[in-house]
């Protein structure tokens, strides 16, 4: 028979770490307890596995004349309950990237394993290498320690606080792409990281049970996922290109539903995309929902218009810069709030649609989805 096109990066489990042997994201927590990002599912190339790696990828891969065997990856992760652990505890989103289960998938309970590795990432959309610090990782490769150690002859723990990466507070989807190659080794793993932000709000959480959907990794459940994550998009991309016609064109004069003010017409239709959420079920804490990463996002649109010079993607003080423009009467005309929601909801619709088309691609079943 002809062999599989797809394996489940569920199917091994490291014994010791019980965890998939695929890589993980989460934040290191100063040695507490590892606080990992839900993986929504993995699935391994086993057809033309080079043939998925962007040309950048490519090219540093090249760069290292020992690695004959490449393993390459799609993971998906729900980054919600992380993020809201890491930013509820007044920290910056800089997450680790762990290849542990990956590097020692025969590692028993209470045994202790240690390798360096060479980490790149590349191909990266919200998610922002770490270049002032020794333990983030960029564009090229880099050499970071990988180590599990047993803690108190009972605790498995994994470190250091290495190959770090900051991931974009406010954007719904953030991917990139990373190469890790074993010193002395002569297998590497190419992965393509695809990271939801939010599984809250109604539109956000059908994406993420999509992504789970992929299971077990064969054709039926592969093909599934790519319908159901279509649907759930698609869902998605109208409701927030609904949001987006009421309020650019209530900033543009427009009256909606007999309310002429603009701002009222903002605010109830960012409140009503929470809807599903403020049941009372949710505490008041925790990292943005949908709605205030949008408006967040908006404010950056319009503050990076008042920045001169070079600063960073996601950065506080350009986000108060535009919230004071348009919060503040005479701080921006209309139109130029329009354009911002504009801007703004048309890259996160983007971004959705990127997430749909970009699996339908990698996940191509010959004969059926070509």
């Amino acid at each position: 028979p002809a062999p599989a096109m797809f394996r489940s990066g569920a199917e091994q489990k490291c014994p010791g770490l019980k965890l998939p042997c695929v890589p993980h994201i989460g934040h290191y927590n100063d040695g507490m307890d590892y606080k990992l990002a839900r993986t929504l599912g993995a699935v391994r190339f086993m057809r033309e596995p080079h043939g998925k790696i962007p040309s950048s990828g490519f090219d540093l891969l090249m760069r290292r004349d020992n690695v004959h065997d490449v393993e390459v990856y799609l993971a998906l992760y729900d980054m919600q309950d992380l993020r809201d652990w890491v930013l509820t505890s007044g920290r910056m989103y800089i997450v680790n990237l762990l290849y542990h289960p990956w590097l020692f998938p025969r590692l028993a309970y209470r045994g202790e394993e240690g390798a360096n590795v060479e980490v790149a990432v590349f191909e990266n959309a919200g998610a922002y290498p770490v270049m002032d610090s020794p333990q983030g990782v960029g564009k090229n490769l880099r050499s970071f320690e990988q180590r599990v150690w047993v803690k108190d002859k009972v605790y498995m723990c994994m470190g250091p606080d290495a190959i770090q990466l900051r991931i974009d507070r406010h954007r719904l989807v953030c991917s990139f792409w990373s190469l890790c190659v074993p010193e002395g080794e002569e297998r590497a793993i190419v992965t393509k990281h695809v990271l939801i932000n939010e599984s809250r709000t109604h539109i956000t959480r059908e994406v993420s049970t999509a992504c789970a959907d992929i299971g077990d990794a064969s054709v039926a459940s592969v093909l599934r996922h790519l319908q159901k994550l279509l649907t759930a998009v698609q869902g998605a991309t109208n409701r927030l290109s609904k949001l987006m016609g009421r309020c650019e064109g209530a900033f543009e004069g427009v009256p909606y539903q007999g309310n002429d003010q603009p701002m009222p017409v903002w605010e109830e239709q960012l409140a009503l995309l929470d809807r599903s959420v403020n049941d009372g079920s949710r505490p008041e804490e925790g990292a943005p929902l949908l709605s205030e990463m949008i408006r967040r996002r908006v404010y950056e649109d319009m503050g990076r218009r008042r920045r001169k010079g070079k600063f960073p993607a996601d950065d506080d003080e350009t986000i108060e810069a535009g919230q004071r423009a348009f919060m503040t009467p005479v701080g921006a005309t209309d139109a130029e709030r329009a354009q911002a929601i504009h801007r703004v909801i048309i890259e996160c619709i983007h971004d959705l649609e990127q997430l749909a088309e970009c699996n339908a691609e990698l996940l191509s079943v010959e004969g059926v989805t070509t």
